[in-house]
This record gives C-alpha cells, structure tokens and sequence, in this order.
C-alpha cells in the first residue's frame, strides 16, 4: 500500500535492470480482439491482484471493416507497507475474424515509499537509521520484490504467447 502523506520519500527502480524497459510482444493473426479479455484474465491471475488493483486507462475501440482496440492498464500490487510493484500493460490491435495484428508491452517498476510528515521522520538521526536499514536489511527484500516481478512478467508472457499459438491454432 503505497505511503498516503504529503511528504515522502520515493524509490522507482525498473524490475528490469537491463534494457529494455519496455518489453514488447506482437500478435500476426485471426481475432486479435480476444486478446483484450485474455490479458485482463492473466493479469489478474499471474499477478494475483483483485479487479480493484488495476486500473483501465485510455480504452478506446472502433468498429469499422476492421475493428480497433486499444487500452492501457496500471496494476498496483502491495509487497509490504512500504514497497509495491506498479505494472503498466497496454494491448492495442486491429482486425476481424480472419486476419489483425496486436501489440502488447510491459512496464514494470518496484516503489517504495518513505513517509516524511513528522518531525521525527524528517530529522538527521532518523534518516541516518533509514538509511542504515535500508542499505543493510531492507534492499535484500527489494532485491526479493524485483526478482517476483521478473518472474510474474516471464509468467504473464508465455501464457501471452501460448495464448496467441491457441488463437492461430483456431482457424485451421
């Protein structure tokens, strides 16, 4: 649960240290449309978060001789009071039954939030101890986080990509 207060401290770091950032996976196939509910599907799934973890941003479809779709989700998903893992998803894509194409890219960060409201929390000798904490004992458990990230993503896109062998596999 990400720190609600005025001031704060905050971390970002990619669960992916190496580039790229952004991972990206591409569909060439019949019924790109149906990807739309299978990654909400999976996203709830594989990250084991509830419908009021995520958020839907930017959705938008058009019908027309081909359909369009495209959308963009935010999955925020607690590790503990102080970090959490913040997962952008957008899946966008064009076509029918027969023929389309579809993308769909991952951005996955880890957070972690210090409140500084207090006086207490904002003086020398307690960010001399945060500091301390946090480089001895804590960023082995953010090293923990980002390796759950990194496996949850590995997870989310092979089923992804089975997912896309299954909708080729139905025309034929």
């Amino acid at each position: 649960m990400p720190a609600f207060s005025r001031t704060k401290l905050v971390m970002q770091e990619d669960c992916y240290r190496e580039k790229p950032e952004t991972i990206e996976l591409n569909y060439v196939g019949p019924n790109p449309m149906k990807l739309y509910y299978k990654a909400y599907e999976l996203m709830k799934a594989v990250f084991r978060v509830s419908d009021a973890d995520i958020q839907e941003e930017k959705f938008s479809w058009g019908k027309g001789e081909k359909e369009k779709f495209k959308v963009r989700w935010y999955i925020h998903k607690d590790m503990d009071v102080y970090s959490f893992l913040y997962i952008r998803i957008d899946v966008s894509g064009s076509g029918d039954d027969k023929s389309g194409k579809a993308k769909v890219k991952i951005k996955a960060v880890i957070r972690t939030e210090y409140p500084q409201d207090t006086i207490w929390q904002r003086s020398l000798f307690y960010e001399m101890l945060r500091v301390f904490w946090h480089r001895i004992f804590y960023y082995r458990k953010r090293e923990e986080y980002a390796e759950d990230c990194r496996n949850m993503i590995t997870m989310f896109n092979k089923n992804m990509i089975e997912f896309f062998r299954l909708l080729r596999e139905e025309t034929q």
